[in-house]
């Protein structure tokens, strides 16, 4: 415990030359200590963030003795419980958004498939972190499918811990499963919409990163981390900078300044007695002035989802109808009823 130590020392010489009341490191550290038990990891880190945070309230500023342990991500103890450095690659947010060539992705998908067996087919307009990919078939002789990844490898432990609970109802639990697909660390993303399916064992988020410059869609669902490789996955946007083709941008509606974004997928449909039960998944971004969505398949088979912020997100179950999947209608509505926008 020397390194406490030379805090306490450093944080005495400090209320020496400064000219404030007495600073008591002692509870000081032993809030530090209880923090580190709560988060059960242990490291000289972890400690020094807490006293430096404890000392600039205390009108004294430690300099640089957490410099060494600053990472873009998430950072200190809880970056390193969960997520391992991939040399090369940014860490965090700064991955998102990164255009990868096609070795490079295949390259990065190596490391989450050791057996892939590449080259990672070519797409209209490039790759970039958090795009699904897949092999080559004509060369693997079979579709491998990958999300290429960004800087954050998970853990063996976090891996662990998501097999434990595959479908989390905790939000910080859900993005820790967000990160192990995307090897993007979004735990200290805000969620702004969320689904869960009453269906099949499945959610749909959306999340938005503390910069407000980038989203991620995820999908988590029991088979989320089939050794790296899942079945839906993640998408990430950059908010500033849409790219047409790329991200599913939509006409702005009258009087917004920010595009709207939506993008929905027909599930399945199944029998129910006479008749047919639709399942449906969707999330975007409409105008802020839209309060719900309306989902209606017939008029015995309609609901309502809510938007928070313009964002919303859907895994809707119908009830029995004798419509079909095409007759589907969405629509963006004010808080008096009024349509916002349809939605394609």
């Amino acid at each position: 415990m020397h390194e406490v130590r030379d805090v306490t020392a450093e944080l005495n010489r400090l209320a020496d030359a400064e000219e404030f009341d007495p600073l008591d490191t002692a509870p000081l550290l032993d809030r530090g200590h209880r923090g580190r038990r709560r988060r059960k990891i242990f490291t000289v880190g972890g400690t020094v963030a807490v006293v430096a945070v404890a000392a600039i309230t205390a009108g004294g500023v430690l300099p640089n003795l957490t410099q060494a342990r600053e990472t873009p991500a998430a950072g200190g103890a809880q970056h390193d419980a969960y997520f391992e450095p991939v040399p090369g690659i940014a860490h965090g947010e700064a991955a998102v958004g990164v255009p990868v060539s096609q070795a490079e992705a295949y390259r990065r998908c190596k490391l989450r498939l050791p057996d892939l067996k590449g080259p990672v087919a070519q797409v209209v307009g490039g790759l970039r972190v958090g795009d699904r990919t897949n092999t080559d078939i004509r060369i693997a002789k079979r579709i491998q499918l990958c999300t290429v990844p960004g800087g954050d490898r998970p853990t063996a432990a976090l891996l662990a811990k998501l097999r434990k609970d595959p479908l989390p109802a905790d939000p910080a639990t859900q993005l820790l499963n967000c990160s192990a697909q995307s090897w993007v660390d979004v735990t200290k993303w805000h969620i702004v919409a969320s689904a869960r399916s009453k269906t099949w064992p499945s959610m749909l988020l959306t999340a938005v990163s503390p910069t407000g410059r980038h989203a991620i869609t995820c999908e988590i669902e029991k088979n989320s981390l089939d050794g790296g490789m899942v079945m839906r996955g993640t998408a990430f946007l950059t908010l500033d900078s849409l790219v047409q083709g790329k991200d599913p941008i939509l006409t702005p509606a009258k009087g917004s300044r920010r595009a709207d974004l939506y993008t929905g997928r027909d599930l399945s449909g199944q029998k129910c007695g006479t008749k047919m039960c639709y399942e449906v998944r969707g999330w975007g971004r409409v105008a802020a002035t839209a309060t719900r969505i309306h989902l209606q398949f017939s008029p015995t088979a309609q609901t309502d989802i809510p938007v928070t912020d313009g964002w919303f997100a859907y895994i809707w179950r119908s009830q029995p109808t004798t419509a079909k999947l095409s007759d589907l209608k969405i629509t963006a509505l004010d808080k008096n009823g009024k349509v916002v926008r349809t939605l394609p």
